[in-house]
């Protein structure tokens, strides 16, 4: 029987090892390609909205039932009155942040609208704890680059992903590592495919969203989970963004417990209701950082500003709420953020 030579193993080792690399090159360009359905807009590539065009929002004067002008019950504050307090960063190589943005789509401005729900994901792979945290529409902030001072969500229509960014960045001490926007429609495509969510609702919100008249926990499907996070005229911005939260952890516990032939259809279909600023390598290493903590993720859900670190108030027309910058920085660096 001959034996193998030392130089013809070396050659069979070279051809499994070539064969090795052309599957994962050829696995790698799929996963290229399926990714590639995800629109994507650089950094570099965004524009802003001149400065000197810049909108303030105004809120619509109401009148009573004389038709006489209402008296607005918010103090009336002088723009220079407001001081934006210097945020020292936080800094932690163990979090990603991931900035979740929905579109308002009653406006538009330069072919982007304003930024409707501002979602951030903060996730620890070390301890495989997440925090989802809601920062309201209407935080009166500064603008970085050259803007005056306005509510958070026009942060992205003057300039997208970047100015956002910068925003959170500046007002907040956060560092964003990636943002995603998706439509409503993709959202209704979300729920439908896992099934629908149980979630509890009031009596009121269950005859706004036309599925009953009692308190008590109901199936909804894509079109009335989001009819649920859209109701707006019940309460207040705390109540609608409470109504996100709840949602976005009922789509978790159904994306947890749900079969690969489920993830995967999901995953192929909610991948062109999706933009980010993220490139394809970016959104492959996030995935292998987060897939495998999943089945033991600890979720846990928040809202900025919290009560006692706000006060209402009315500034250039816009009924705002003018945050307390540094009281709201160390609840998210030793609160919020899942850091330990």
């Amino acid at each position: 029987m001959k034996k193998n030579t030392p130089k013809k193993a070396a050659v069979i080792a070279a051809i499994v090892i070539g064969f090795l690399l052309l599957i994962v090159a050829v696995a790698f360009m799929c996963l290229h390609m399926v990714l590639n359905r995800i629109d994507k807009t650089p950094d570099g590539e965004v524009t802003r909205i001149d400065p000197r065009d810049q909108f303030f929002d105004t809120d619509p004067v109401e009148t009573d039932d004389n038709g006489s002008e209402a008296r607005d019950t918010l103090p009336v504050i002088n723009p220079d009155d407001v001081t934006c307090e210097t945020v020292k960063p936080i800094t932690n190589k163990k979090l990603i942040n991931i900035l979740l943005v929905g579109e308002d789509s009653d406006s538009t401005y330069g072919g982007r609208q304003r930024s409707d729900t501002m979602l951030l994901c903060s996730i620890n792979p070390e301890t495989k704890k997440v925090s989802v945290i809601s920062f309201l529409r209407d935080i009166y902030v500064h603008i970085p680059g050259g803007y005056a001072d306005n509510r958070l969500n026009t942060a992205y229509a003057f300039g997208g992903f970047p100015l956002l960014t910068e925003t959170f960045s500046v007002n907040f001490g956060i560092t964003i590592d990636g943002c995603f926007e998706v439509n409503f429609e993709g959202f209704q495509t979300v729920i439908d495919i896992l099934g629908g969510v149980d979630v509890k609702l009031t009596a009121a919100e269950a005859q706004i969203v036309e599925v009953g008249w009692e308190e008590k926990t109901y199936h909804l499907n894509g079109a009335a989970a989001l009819s649920y996070v859209r109701i707006r005229k019940l309460d207040s911005d705390f109540g609608r963004t409470s109504r996100q939260r709840t949602v976005l952890n009922a789509i978790f516990q159904k994306f947890r417990n749900s079969d690969a032939k489920t993830l995967m259809n999901l995953f192929e279909k909610i991948l062109p209701y999706l933009s980010t600023n993220m490139t394809n390598t970016q959104i492959m290493q996030l995935a292998s950082q987060c897939i495998p903590m999943v089945t033991a993720m600890e979720l846990n859900t928040y809202c900025v500003p919290a009560q006692g670190s706000f006060y209402y108030a009315s500034i250039r027309g816009m009924s705002v709420i003018v945050p307390d910058l540094g009281k709201i920085r160390t609840q998210l660096e030793h609160e919020y953020l899942p850091i330990n």
